[in-house]
């Protein structure tokens, strides 16, 4: 119960910020899926206009609107539960039962002590049953949803939907609604307690009064039945609560707004499988703890939430509102992360170098253990969860992923992750309008389009399926030191071995292969850490003598000394010979050498003592006797030695560049 406990916790310690968006006794409803009618009215009941907030589309954003429900309404699929005051057309257009039982639950809301002067005006125009003739024009459907405007003179706050009072009025009046119902079904158990008595003495009753008193006893136990509500033990608070009969929905409300975390079935579908007579008895949970936590839960989503379908996946800290932690699975935060952790002390020009060459992620995460940018913040709180959801049908969800870590753990967690499996990487910065690099593991969504491409379309359920069960299994490789899937890497090898498998537009992608290219690196580079301890450095390692690596330096090299031939003759094509036989080198690298090397024939003449040209040379002579001629297959390191190889080469550009520059001036 502590992620429960947890949340409502973190609503109580929060209530100031979210008692607006997210008040308690509340859903929302949006017009993603149709419009919203919006009807205004005077302090009088009068109708002043209607208006209307367009269904959404690539113009029209999506807009949210607090509604306030009950149990039976937030949780309604068929039948009637109306809404209090806000609610479909079908709720409020004049006549049938849902007609009725609206207008019955808005009346007792008017008429009670927690009523405001917003609330009374909607009843009073409510009751006059004109909606459907002021709507007419507008021609809405039954499942449209409308929310009510309210000017009075000297009240400025007009929309009722953003009134805070207004919630607080309806929780405390449906508070009080759930008492009367606990008393009256102590009412109801004393006089069936009598009537049960009486009926064991009725042996000097008449027949007549044999039979009422029977039909007594059974309308007691039918509305004893129907009355949920009681005062029980809240197991999250440890306290007497008013007991949640029924709790939220729409918790995530992508393609999981049906499901519940929390709920019971009937009798009739074994539920309790013999052991209890009521589901309270296996569990209860008060009302009030009920909607702060789910509350909290729905505001958590909403605001850091990372989805794949039905999937989200999100880390807080316990108490705290803010984005205090980096997210357990995406890159897009990272500049903002990065920036956050430099040091007061660094002069923009540092900053910006740091930018340039790419910072080291992991490094920027520890020294925010040492005293920068997050740990501040999370020193003020104890505990941090990362948690992931998931709905396996429209109407149940799950929490598939669950950790609680100290304050700093989290963090030494996610350093320890990107350390480990750290790479030269980038990421497009809206900011600065360009790539920004850094030093760090690839992102958990870049890895799986690494392993398993990209989805055919946007809708591939298929794909989806599989996205979501790889973000769980990487999720524990990040929080639970579990090693890196070896059909991952073996995978990841394999895909990057075949660049023309990697399009765009029907054409090779470059760029999506070097991602490619670069995700496969780091994950092989994790892999040969965790099982073998050895370790591959970030750049040129120009004393390795592996076999393996060093053709993989052979066919970096062949790739930038035919780019640079092929630059200078100011020809476009892309696809050296290097990628075009890179599949068949993986396999055959001796063999495929040959092929290669012929194909580079005639460009040694044009770029002949270039650095890629000098390259093969050296590289040629650093394998051990024997090794060069050897054709078995080659393992994931052999990238390493290709990205190292094309790298080491551009600094080589690089440097005699600058060098250029520095003896013109």
């Amino acid at each position: 119960m502590s992620f429960w406990q947890y949340l409502a916790d973190s609503y109580d310690q929060n209530a100031e910020a979210l008692k607006k968006t997210y008040p308690l006794s509340t859903t929302s409803i949006s017009n993603k899926s149709g419009i919203i009618a919006i009807i205004v009215i005077d302090g009088d009941g009068k109708l002043v206009r209607y208006d209307k907030i367009e269904k959404a589309n690539h113009e029209i954003g999506i807009e949210n609107i607090t509604i306030p429900v009950t149990e039976k309404s937030l949780g309604r699929s068929s039948g009637v539960a109306p809404h209090p005051v806000f609610d479909q057309y079908g709720y409020l257009q004049g006549v049938g039962k849902k007609y009725d039982a609206y207008i019955s639950l808005l009346k007792n809301f008017a008429e009670s002590n927690f009523t405001t002067e917003q609330v009374s005006s909607i009843y009073k125009y409510i009751a006059k049953g004109t909606v459907a003739d002021d709507l007419s024009t507008m021609k809405p459907k039954d499942k449209t949803n409308i929310v009510f405007q309210v000017e009075i003179e000297g009240c400025p706050q007009t929309k009722v939907w953003e009134d805070e009072a207004f919630f607080s009025a309806w929780h405390q009046y449906y508070l009080g609604t759930k008492r009367a119902a606990v008393e009256k079904k102590k009412q109801i158990a004393s006089e069936l307690s009598e009537r049960n008595l009486a009926s064991k003495e009725k042996k000097d009753l008449s027949t007549e009064k044999k039979k009422g008193l029977r039909k007594e006893i059974k309308e007691l136990n039918k509305i004893d039945k129907e009355l949920k509500d009681a005062k029980l033990l809240d197991y999250i608070s440890g306290e007497d609560q008013l007991v949640a009969v029924s709790h939220p929905k729409k918790i995530s409300t992508r393609k999981a707004a049906n499901a519940k975390l929390v709920s019971d079935n009937d009798k009739a579908n074994y539920t309790f499988r013999g052991k209890f007579s009521e589901s309270s008895e296996a569990v209860s949970i008060g009302y009030e703890t009920s909607q702060k936590a789910h509350q909290f839960l729905r505001y958590l989503i909403n605001d850091r939430g990372h989805y794949c379908g039905e999937q989200v996946i999100l880390s807080f800290a316990v108490g705290s509102t803010e984005k205090l932690l980096p997210p357990p699975i995406e890159e897009k935060n990272i500049w903002s992360i990065l920036q956050e952790s430099q040091t007061e002390t660094e002069s923009d020009a540092q900053i910006n170098l740091r930018a340039e060459t790419g910072v080291d992620y992991a490094d920027a995460l520890r020294k925010s253990l040492a005293g920068f940018g997050h740990s501040k913040a999370l020193g003020q709180h104890a505990k941090t969860v990362v948690l992931a959801l998931d709905a396996a049908t429209t109407g149940r969800l799950a929490i598939t992923f669950y950790r609680e870590l100290d304050k700093s753990e989290y963090l030494e967690k996610v350093a320890e992750w990107h350390s480990g499996c750290k790479w030269h990487q980038k990421f497009w910065s809206k900011e600065k309008e360009k790539y920004v690099p850094y030093i760090g593991a690839p992102s958990i969504d870049r890895i799986i389009e690494a392993v398993y491409g990209k989805p055919h379309s946007g809708k591939d359920e298929s794909y989806t399926k599989i996205k979501k069960v790889a973000r769980e299994r990487l999720l524990r490789c990040v929080f639970d030191g579990v090693f890196l899937p070896t059909d991952y890497v073996t995978a990841s090898v394999r895909r990057a071995s075949n660049p023309l498998g990697i399009t765009k537009n029907s054409k090779f992608d470059r760029n999506g292969f070097e991602q490619v290219v670069s995700t496969t690196c780091a994950l092989v580079r994790k892999e040969y850490l965790q099982k073998n301890k050895e370790d591959y450095t970030l750049s040129v390692e120009l004393d390795r003598t592996d076999r393996d690596y060093l053709y993989g330096r052979l066919l970096g090299a062949a790739d930038k000394l035919e780019e640079y031939a092929l630059y200078k003759k100011d020809n476009d094509r892309v696809v050296t010979a290097a990628i075009r036989h890179m599949q068949t080198f993986a396999q055959h690298p001796f063999r495929t050498w040959q092929t290669i090397h012929g194909c580079l024939n005639p460009y040694i003449q044009a770029v002949k003592g270039s650095f890629a040209f000098n390259e093969i040379q050296a590289v040629m002579a650093k394998f051990l006797s024997g090794d060069y001629e050897k054709d078995a297959s080659l393992n994931g390191s052999y990238l390493i030695g290709y990205y190292h190889e094309r790298a080491y080469i551009d600094s080589l550009v690089e440097a005699a560049k600058n060098k250029q520059k520095g003896e013109q001036r």
